[in-house]
């Protein structure tokens, strides 16, 4: 192990397993040049550092995952499997970091369908993305019930 002096300290850290929230505070506060920063992002799964890590800013780390999130890719992708005729996507991270949203969809597929199935077909939509997200709110409405929220 490096002594408590070494600068390599925090990497030591690092592979013995130390908390996610420490690792990545160390990581941030001790790097000073973003090439030191790889061998750690190949290194993501060891001490628990992975997709559902959250920092202690409240946003998962940009490295922890490939899949870049944003409102306008949800939104897109919603309307399009959906066939949603429309389709509201808020980032509701306080720094609009792409880790919580809140989503209005508006579908003729939800005809019919109680909430949970309708929640579940959104679900289903957004499979490989959910994971990444931290909070995910979502309303549901069929055209008719659209246009009647519309009119109050």
């Amino acid at each position: 192990m490096a002594s408590a002096k070494s600068p390599d300290r925090w990497k030591a850290r690092l592979l013995e397993g130390g908390s996610a929230a420490l690792t990545y505070a160390l990581v941030r506060a001790e790097v000073s040049f973003p090439a030191e920063v790889a061998p750690i992002r190949l290194q993501g799964s060891v001490a628990g550092v992975g997709a559902g890590v959250v920092s202690p800013l409240g946003c998962r780390p940009s490295w922890t995952t490939a899949m870049e999130l944003s409102a306008e890719y949800l939104r897109e992708k919603l309307q399009r499997d959906l066939e949603a005729e429309h389709v509201e996507v808020e980032d509701t991270t306080l720094n609009r970091c792409a880790c919580s949203f809140r989503v209005l969809v508006v579908s003729a597929k939800f005809e019919g369908k109680p909430l949970l199935q309708r929640h579940r077909l959104v679900n289903a939509c957004l499979a490989e993305e959910l994971p990444h997200i931290h909070a995910f709110e979502q309303k549901t409405l069929t055209p008719e019930q659209w246009a009647r929220e519309r009119q109050k």
